[in-house]
């Protein structure tokens, strides 16, 4: 009997995703999802022989003998999926798992082609906001413009070598006039050894609404945006914050971040003109928190549309900023440029360095001591480092050495 082979191939056309990190989860039901890993898309292909008798047809379901497999790709894990046919093509619209937010690599609304280069990326662990009871908002009043801020009295020492030049006396010193260290946190047992003899803590936040930190620390309450219910919990809340002595508010988390709370200047500007100016004249209230991505409408660029958006009308004492991926140098300057640009006062409620732990420490250091003791900076007033988890500011049981000197140097 003749015999033939017959090869079939079989490819499944793959759609390109973004797989989400899992939150690590707290206590209770975790809602904070900080960034997604955009992946890279591995397609494997698979070749069947069959071999039939003479008489024999050639079954259909040969193209399909194979299960194709696709993975995603990061330089921490790899996920895969099967596909359920070779034949099956993923539409454009197909849902994929919602992205998991955190706040280091800048995810741009422009392709890469018209945007050009973005900021560096630093790996590190995904974080979640504490949930929030189900409460029912009071009512709220008329929205109420805010005070313009005070200017202090300029000062411009001398530059050191690591330190650039202010191009004009810093502006916008907020009423209060508070600055230290704060802490970001999710996992509040690790937060005693922050808070020993000495500690330079002064405040802290979650990215959530409530206090769990059993600290007896200034506590920031955060809006964090517009979806998961959030606003519908937030005025009852920051007010029992504030009644227990929140002196300040956050508003949104990366606006300008597709992975964070991913809105647009104009849609920000309503929302916190419904949700955080109600509490004008109760608490200081910050700026939605920015990326310092300069891909366009992010970073400054997209808190300069919601400025503008605003039209006067968002209570706003302070601009809230993140940074990473900048040189101590670059690093100063961006402060500068933020607080000539807005003329306000600066939080900086994320920031971290690339390197080993020791270049860690060297770079944060020099940037704390400029903060703290150059006047050129009296205009930043309060600054938490990337953040109190194990990997991170803590290593097993023990502190690391920039978290040692973030909390006691």
């Amino acid at each position: 009997m003749l015999s033939k082979t017959i090869l079939a191939l079989a490819a499944a056309s793959l759609i390109q995703d973004v797989v989400a990190i899992s939150p690590r989860h707290h206590a209770h039901q975790q809602l904070h999802e900080k960034r997604a890993v955009v992946t890279e898309l591995v397609t494997e292909t698979a070749w069947v022989t069959v071999t039939l008798g003479e008489n024999e047809p050639t079954p259909a379901a040969a193209a399909a003998a194979f299960t194709p497999k696709k993975f995603y790709t990061n330089s921490r894990k790899r996920f895969s999926r099967t596909a359920k046919s070779s034949t099956t093509v993923l539409p454009s619209d197909t849902p994929v798992a919602e992205a998991v937010p955190t706040t280091l690599v800048s995810q741009t609304k422009e392709s890469a082609e018209a945007a050009g280069p973005t900021i560096e990326a630093i790996p590190r662990p995904p974080v979640s906001i504490p949930s929030v009871p189900d409460v029912a908002p009071p009512a709220q009043p008329s929205p109420v413009a805010p005070a313009p801020p005070a200017e202090p009295a300029p000062a411009n020492p001398a530059p050191t070598d690591s330190t650039p030049a202010a191009p004009a006396p810093p502006t916008g010193g907020a009423p209060g006039g508070a600055r230290g260290r704060g802490l970001a946190y999710n996992d509040p047992a690790l937060l005693p050894r922050f808070l020993g003899s000495g500690s330079k803590i002064s405040w802290t936040y979650n990215w959530g609404q409530t206090d769990d930190s059993k600290t007896g620390l200034s506590f920031v309450p955060m809006l964090w945006g517009t979806s998961k219910g959030f606003p519908a919990t937030w005025a009852a809340n920051a007010q029992r914050m504030i009644d227990a002595g929140s002196k300040y508010l956050f508003s949104f988390n990366e606006p300008d971040n597709l992975g964070q709370a991913n809105m647009s200047p104009a849609d920000a500007a309503k929302a916190h003109i419904q949700l955080m100016n109600p509490f004008a004249g109760k608490a200081q209230i910050g700026s939605p928190a920015i990326t310092n991505s300069g891909q366009p409408n992010e970073g400054t660029r997209w808190l300069a549309q919601w400025f503008s958006e605003c039209n006067g009308q968002c209570a706003c004492d302070f601009v809230n900023i993140h940074i990473y991926g900048f040189d101590t140098t670059t690093f100063l300057r961006h402060l500068i440029d933020v607080n000539k640009q807005f003329n306000k006062p600066v939080w900086i409620t994320e920031f971290a360095f690339d390197g080993s732990d020791d270049q860690i420490n060297q770079q944060l250091s020099l940037v704390i001591d400029q903060i703290e003791n150059n006047a050129t900076y009296s205009f930043v007033h309060n600054w938490s480092y990337f953040m109190a988890s194990d990997g991170r500011m803590v290593k097993g049981n023990s502190m690391s050495s920039y978290g040692n000197t973030f909390a006691y140097a």
